[in-house]
């Protein structure tokens, strides 16, 4: 048998809604026992501001109890206090349920005790319908007041990211500044010892090699930072051409040679024979395939093997870095992106950067409207690295074009400290 609660509402009750209105204070007496005895990690919530504000929710429902026709919303407005003080009081929504299933229990008992008989059917449900609506009543407002704290914790650490990223930004400006000051000085120095210091003495030849090679190395590690700090800001702009993809990569073979060469790895080129033409900043993408090799050369010990492929795939220019180095841990292959992820120390052999370069070559792709992933079997089985960056239409390379094959062999002695 269906029964509409609308109409179990509609029922006036008079002798349980006296009963309610009369005792209400020795029934939250009672509930306040039984939950403090069930709910021992609730003890907390049941503060006497909330025993105070009971007494008036009986009287409301037993008001409406004895009602004819539709019963006034009192019990719903004062169970929407409920909801206020229970999440200002701390009070999970579990506890909350469950305090107003322990009411309704209390209820019903403390009924058939002073009453002498059991509840009619309809009498139950008509009580059973007004603590429901009062759980409804209380639940939505406990949760509108959680929502919206969820919401402004949300902000607040959306606002405190947003800053702390502005004043990383900031911080590598500014540390890129100082750092690139004092370089043009060094530079300088060294050029003019090279013409003063005599060096027929072999220490003396390799110390201002290794003092230039360094220096040089410090001064593309500041601009990675300055156009990090750009990039963050906002501030950075391509100077985009039409260019042949060969020519940057031409580029950062010959910005990588005395690094790849100090280490003495074998470099397998595989370029095409005719042009791969793409709309692009050519300084940039030489970067991206510089940071590509500079980054398989560090990571891959002595005599190594690298790989750099250059080909047309679909509509994309595809440039490819393998190496038969360290690798990547499965758990680092997310993060391999990140602005300052460092692998594991204990992996890195003694080889562990700032986190920095890979971090500027998926920014610098996506500025070109293009993607770039890593893969890796796992660590000491080597990784590579994919861009793609989009073709331009109609350019001559095609997926049947074979790429010229040549393999570099280096064999000169890393530097010492």
């Amino acid at each position: 048998m269906n029964i509409a609660t609308s109409a179990v509402r509609a029922e006036p009750h008079v002798e349980i809604g006296l009963l309610l209105q009369r005792h209400a204070n020795a029934i939250v007496d009672r509930w306040c026992e039984v939950a403090r005895d069930e709910q021992r990690a609730a003890q907390r919530a049941h503060h006497v501001v909330l025993r105070d504000e009971l007494p008036a929710f009986l009287d409301a429902i037993g008001r409406a109890l004895k009602a004819s026709g539709q019963p006034d919303s009192a019990p719903q407005e004062s169970a929407k206090e409920h909801g206020d003080q229970r999440w200002d009081n701390g009070w999970s929504l579990t506890e909350l349920v469950r305090d107003y299933q322990l009411l309704r229990l209390v209820i019903l008992d403390f009924l058939e005790e002073n009453l002498g008989r059991p509840l009619y059917y309809r009498e139950g449900m008509a009580v059973g319908v007004l603590i429901d609506d009062a759980i409804a009543a209380s639940i939505g407002r406990y949760v509108a007041h959680r929502d919206d704290a969820m919401k402004r914790t949300e902000h607040e650490r959306a606002s405190a990211l947003e800053d702390l990223s502005r004043r990383k930004d900031e911080f590598l400006a500014i540390l890129g500044h100082e750092l690139r000051n004092p370089l043009a000085p060094i530079r300088n120095s060294l050029t003019v010892l090279r013409k003063l210091v005599a060096s027929d003495h072999p220490a003396v030849g390799t110390s201002l090699d290794v003092l230039d090679r360094q220096s040089q190395q410090l001064g593309r590690l500041v601009d990675d930072l300055l156009d990090l700090a750009r990039i963050g800001r906002g501030e950075f702009e391509l100077r985009k051409s039409h260019i042949d993809l060969r020519a940057p990569v031409e580029q950062a073979l010959q910005m990588t040679d005395e690094l790849i060469r100090s280490r003495g790895h074998k470099l397998h080129l595989s370029i095409p024979t005719i042009p791969l033409y793409l709309e692009a900043d050519a300084q940039r993408v030489a970067q991206v395939a510089a940071n590509l090799l500079t980054n398989a050369a560090k990571y891959t010990e002595p005599a190594g093997t690298i790989w750099l492929t250059v080909r047309s795939e679909a509509d994309s220019a595809v440039i490819r870095v393998r190496d038969d180095g360290i690798g990547i841990a499965s758990d680092m292959l997310t993060r391999v992106f990140e602005l300052f992820a460092r692998a594991d120390q204990s992996q890195s052999t003694g080889r562990e950067g700032l986190g920095i370069g890979l971090a500027l070559v998926q920014r610098l792709v996506q500025q070109h409207g293009g993607t770039i992933s890593a893969t890796s079997e796992g660590l000491g089985r080597g990784s590579e690295f994919v861009v793609r960056l989009p073709k331009t239409i109609g350019t001559a390379a095609a997926e049947a074009d074979q790429p010229a094959e040549r393999l570099v062999i280096t064999q000169v002695p890393v530097d010492k400290p």
